[in-house]
């Protein structure tokens, strides 16, 4: 049966969606990318969905929304059905009515340069009532925290204050179905906790929830049913069969017997490779003066927005500070230009698509002065060696940042910065990351590293640097 937006078929019963026998396949692939995808969504459950980067997950809410084949081409088969009516041949804005989809990468989905325009922006395209947008958008903010940012301009928000505004602005909007991919990524621990409330809440409320998560932890105590990816093909699945809360615990604990946090206190030399002096920016008040030596692992923590990434900034030459000075092998460096300073400092930002300029994933990393032997060993590393000869921007965003980390590596910098990562990682993936990490400072590299992921921090040990 199919139908429009509008038609008396949309009262009829759950499941609510239903996808079946659907297939996609990219322009340009030979094979497809899903095969014979069955799944079904109810009224008041949350579905999670599972499965290793690049294995499809995206690619199906994509197909879900419209935007594959729509705006990405593709050949698609197969059926979406919406309270049992086919739905295929509806538009994005159509699917919209019923779907609030929030992407991996959020910088796709924010349109205003303003917080506040975001909030009312999309009610607006609702045409809502003037007087019922402003109270629902002063709730949002509210809600989230972001009331005293609501004059701010978006691009000083940080990547964790991004994705809380982006979910500000998909729940104030109370559509049937919730399609989430990676939601948690760069929130801080009170962010978890609030959306993790607020999904009960809409659970309860009778809104369907399909989420794409590698943090299964988080969920276990929610989650209805569950669904993995495989080559292509969904099954289901249970979060009982991970094995573990986080993908690296067992390593962790391991090497918590023989080597403790902080234990690189006891072989580290004991000159400086890094030290800055009441460095600020932008007016704000001045970071903690950092001395790090070389070898070590240190992680910048504290909740969104407290400048975790403007420090990371100010540290590779990206940004020049408002006061202070920056050290790096006993040299000032402080003014110095971005490009003087790579050859020390390699640094890999949270957005993979700001760092990603070659053709192909093996041109990405074979740079001058590295051989095809270190090229392929980190492409190796990385699990990239089988999308060579791919373009670096027809990746998973979990690949992406595997490549943009293998691309700084290349160059052998003195020290590696790391701006959240490691979010968007399947376990075998995130493991494989870590280990290259750890083998980095083991042959002299110092880490500096931001993630809210505690499981991350337990692997590398680091010595904590509290922002607020």
């Amino acid at each position: 049966m199919t139908c429009t937006a509008d038609d008396a078929c949309l009262s009829l019963q759950p499941p609510l969606l239903e996808v079946v026998d659907l297939a996609f396949t990219y322009v340009g692939q030979k094979q497809p990318t899903l095969k014979g995808v069955h799944l079904t969504l109810q009224a008041g459950e949350l579905v999670a969905l599972a499965g290793a980067t690049g294995s499809g997950k995206s690619t199906l809410l994509n197909c879900l929304t419209g935007i594959a084949p729509e705006h990405t081409g593709g050949n698609l088969s197969g059926q979406v059905v919406y309270r049992g009516c086919e739905i295929s041949h509806w538009s994005i804005r159509q699917r919209s009515q019923a779907m609030g989809v929030m992407l991996q990468n959020v910088e796709t989905q924010l349109f205003t340069d303003q917080v506040w325009d975001e909030v009312v922006f999309g009610l607006e395209n609702w045409n809502l009532p003037p007087g019922e947008i402003q109270a629902l958008a002063q709730a949002a903010l509210d809600e989230f925290n972001l009331a005293a940012q609501q004059t701010w301009r978006i691009g000083q928000l940080s990547a964790g204050q991004k994705q809380r505004l982006l979910l500000a602005c998909l729940l104030t909007r109370h559509q049937e179905i919730l399609i989430l991919d990676e939601p948690f990524a760069y929130l801080d621990a009170a962010g978890v906790s609030l959306l993790l409330d607020l999904l009960q809440q809409r659970v309860r409320q009778g809104q369907a929830i399909l989420l794409i998560e590698h943090r299964l932890e988080l969920l276990r105590t929610l989650c209805d049913r569950a669904y993995r990816i495989d080559d292509g093909q969904i099954s289901p699945w249970t979060l009982s069969e991970q094995k573990q809360a986080h993908p690296a615990l067992k390593e962790a604990d391991a090497m918590e017997t023989s080597s403790p946090a902080h234990a690189f206190t006891a072989r580290v030399e004991s000159n400086l490779i890094l030290q800055t002096h009441d460095l600020s920016w932008g007016g704000y008040p001045a970071f903690p003066d950092l001395r790090i030596h070389p070898q070590e692992v240190v992680l910048l923590k504290g909740d969104n927005g407290c400048g975790k990434t403007t420090l990371l900034k100010l540290l590779s030459g990206l940004l020049k500070p408002t006061t202070g000075q920056l050290d790096l092998l006993a040299h000032d460096v402080t003014r110095w230009s971005v490009v003087k300073i790579a050859p020390l400092v390699g640094f890999v930002l949270q957005n993979p698509n700001h760092q990603l300029f070659a053709d192909s994933v093996q041109s990405e990393v074979m740079q001058p002065s590295v051989s095809p032997d270190q090229a392929e060993a980190l492409l190796v590393q990385m699990n990239l060696k089988h999308c060579a000869d791919k373009h670096p921007h027809a990746l998973s965003q979990g690949q992406k940042r595997r490549l943009a980390l293998a691309a700084v590596l290349a160059r052998q910098p003195r020290i590696c910065l790391l701006d959240e990562i490691m979010v968007g990682q399947d376990p075998t993936s995130l493991s494989l990351m870590l280990q290259t990490l750890k083998t980095f400072t083991d042959r002299g590299g110092t880490l500096i590293f931001t993630s809210h992921d505690p499981g991350v921090a337990k692997v590398l040990t680091p010595r904590v640097i509290s922002l607020r």
